[in-house]
Formats: C-alpha cells, structure tokens, sequence
C-alpha cells in the first residue's frame, strides 16, 4: 500500500464523514481516515464487516487494510469508478425517483445475503440503553423498551444500518455499497426501517443553511417514499413490518451518533412508541 506518512502529505479529503475523512491514493484506491481518538478496534471491525461483505457479494469494493497515519486510524479501499446515487438526483431533479428506486434495489440485494458472522441487531440496541442518550426513560423506561426490542422477530439476513443514497456509488455497469461500519445480522425490515429514518427525519449535515434545509427535507421524503414503494412491490414485504422496527432504529440511531440536535424530536417518538408520559 502506498500510503503517506503524514496528513499534510494526503491534500485536501474528496468526501467528508462524521467520523472519517475520505482521501484519494495515487493508485485506485482511497484512504478512509478516521478522527483522532476513535480505536483501532473500532477501524478494524469495520474492516472485518467489509471483508464480510465482500465475500457476501454484497458489494465489490475490497479493503486493502489498515494503516495509522499520525496516531489517527484509517482503512484503504478501492476507489468507486462512479459517483454516488445522491449525484445522481442533485445533477437532474427528474431523476430523483429513479434514484429511489435504484437505492431499494440495491437494498433487496444486499438482503438477499445470509450471515452469522455479525451482531443481532436487537441486542446491539439493548446494549445501547445504558447511554445517557436514553436518561430521559429512567429505569422503568429502559426496561420497557429493552423489552419491546427483544419481542422483535429473529433474523439471519445481512443488514447494513446506514443505507442512503450517499453510501451507494457507480461501479462497472451496476452499484458498489461502501461504508460497512453499522452492519449487524436480522430481519430485513429493520435495515429498511433505518433508512426511512435517514431519508426523512435524520439531521443534514451540521450547519446546512435553514433555506436548503427545507429544500432537502422535501427532497428526502420524496426519495423516501419513492425508495419504500420500489422495495415493498419488490419483496413483497407489509410495510407494518417496517413500522414495527421504527423503535429499534431510533435506538440505533441515537445510541450509535448521539446527535444532540435530534435528541428531542427522537426521545419524544421513543416515548410515544413505548407508551410513556
């Protein structure tokens, strides 16, 4: 791998994360660098999950491996040769609907791959609880929800739990799903249901000028519905099975990035869902 020695050698990042920047290599792969402070051992099961992945078929975008470059952590991958399905829809507004759809296709793939090799996703958000996101429930609270998460259905299906059409890029002549850092093991609504989340409710990126963010959030729901129609006429699936999962995805979401600007929109969901005052 050829890889520099230091950040000011890397230039500019082509992508921005919450938790990682993306940085081209001279080859035709790209660095992911994450902040100072995240563990190597988060960065390495990332890497593990990407291997997984791969040996799936749920995405063609290999990791090459881990590096440390100034006491931060990172991954090299190969580079997508396209761009991403959010480009799509920002270069022709036409094709928003079309890149819903493609998004719910490439939804269905990935969950047509088995594995045993992940956490269920049920514990991983019962494990959550403990985290002062979830203060506002107390004990009695805590416990109604872990309850409420551990009477959802069992499952073996490959989920990624970041779905959205920025983690979805170009490849050849079909789609590549990069980004495996969230991926757990269970039932295919769950994953649906997170991405519904993502697609209408989750925050823009920080600082999004309040104008743009009302253009986007219709943006969004558009893309939302029009991904939830391909993917239930597609599977089959009842889309109460998607709302039954609604719990478990707001637990992710705020126990994994404890967004404080969602904080209370979501607490609020997460009372109403479990019945409490």
């Amino acid at each position: 791998m050829n890889v520099p020695e230091t950040v000011a050698e890397l230039g500019d990042p082509i992508a921005l994360g919450r938790t990682a920047q993306i940085y081209g290599l001279p080859d035709t792969t790209v660095l992911k660098l994450y902040a100072a402070g995240i563990p190597a051992s988060e960065v390495a099961t990332e890497r593990a999950n990407c291997d997984e992945a791969v040996a799936l078929g749920a995405t063609p975008i290999v990791c090459h491996g881990q590096v440390e470059i100034e006491g931060r952590h990172g991954l090299v991958l190969d580079a997508a040769e396209g761009g991403s399905l959010n480009s799509l829809a920002e270069r022709n507004i036409l094709k928003l609907r079309e890149a819903g759809r493609i998004l719910a296709r490439e939804h269905v793939r990935v969950h047509r791959c088995r594995t045993d090799a992940h956490n269920d996703v049920r514990e991983v958000a019962v494990g959550l609880l403990d985290r002062p996101a979830f203060d506002f429930l107390g004990a009695d609270g805590r416990a109604k929800v872990a309850e409420g998460l551990r009477s959802l259905p069992d499952g073996d299906v490959l989920l990624h739990m970041d779905f959205h059409t920025q983690n979805v890029f170009a490849q050849g002549d079909g789609w590549a799903v990069i980004d495996w850092q969230t991926s757990m093991r269970g039932a295919a609504a769950c994953d649906v249901a997170s991405t519904m989340l993502l697609l209408r409710d989750a925050e823009l990126w920080p600082g999004t000028p309040r104008l743009k963010q009302l253009l986007y959030d219709t943006v969004r729901r558009a893309l939302a519905a029009a991904y939830l129609a391909e993917y239930l006429q597609v599977t089959g699936m009842d889309p109460q099975e998607v709302t039954r999962w609604r719990l478990a995805a707001l637990v992710l979401r705020m126990g994994t990035w404890q967004i404080a600007s969602e904080q209370e929109r979501f607490a609020a969901q997460v009372r109403e869902l479990i019945g409490a005052s």
